[in-house]
């Protein structure tokens, strides 16, 4: 089963990466801007913040983002599953035109698109989830303040220096992947929503 769930998942990452960058036209952007633009902005935001931030995730945060990324990871389930019928109902007629069959294909990229996109924003809502717990879980350990340590190269303190180390590693990685991935699910719930609309409409223009 972790093996299957590993192939899905590595699935799920590339294809959603790809259809980020992907129309309904099924057209690929492959221009750096499209592939790393995006990841850099976050990244800069995301370390910027974690210099601001300095020590843990208060409880309250902790509280509110979990009670969202719930509600989130519910709603978006829900579009999941309804989703494919909504978005792309093939036409059934016997008399097709070259205008019909270009709809007909958008609906198909748009419906695997939001698909994909959206399972990957559940995804990375549940792994954000996860990383919050840690802080609930350890508070004392991912509370540090990052900026307070210096390594002192000293061979009685060496186990407690390496255990220290490790720590502040942890807190670091854990900040990175909270502050990141909401980034990440902020941008997608917009994109998912807006396009949604934008497709809706479109959809009723066309009737």
């Amino acid at each position: 089963m972790s093996q299957e769930l590993n192939k899905y998942l590595r699935i799920l990452i590339k294809e959603s990466s790809r259809f980020e960058r992907t129309d309904i036209n099924n057209k690929v952007n492959e221009s750096f801007r499209a592939k790393y633009g995006l990841k850099l902005v976050f990244l800069i935001i995301t370390l910027a913040l974690i210099f601001l931030l300095k020590s843990g995730f208060s409880n309250e945060f902790i509280s509110f983002v979990s009670s969202v990324l719930s509600i989130l990871v519910g709603l978006f389930i829900t579009a999941l599953i309804f989703s494919f019928d909504k978005f792309y109902e093939p036409n059934k007629s016997e008399e097709t035109n070259s205008r019909i069959k270009l709809w007909d294909t958008q609906a198909y990229n748009y419906a695997k698109k939001f698909a994909y996109i959206t399972s990957k924003t559940i995804v990375v809502s549940i792994v954000t989830l996860v990383a919050l717990i840690l802080s609930t879980l350890f508070k004392e350990s991912f509370d540090l303040n990052l900026f307070e340590y210096t390594f002192i190269d000293e061979k009685d303190d060496l186990f407690e220096s390496i255990l220290t180390g490790i720590i502040l590693v942890s807190n670091f990685i854990q900040r990175f992947i909270v502050i990141y991935f909401l980034l990440r699910i902020m941008y997608n719930t917009l994109f998912i929503v807006t396009s949604m609309v934008q497709y809706m409409t479109t959809k009723i223009d066309r009737m």
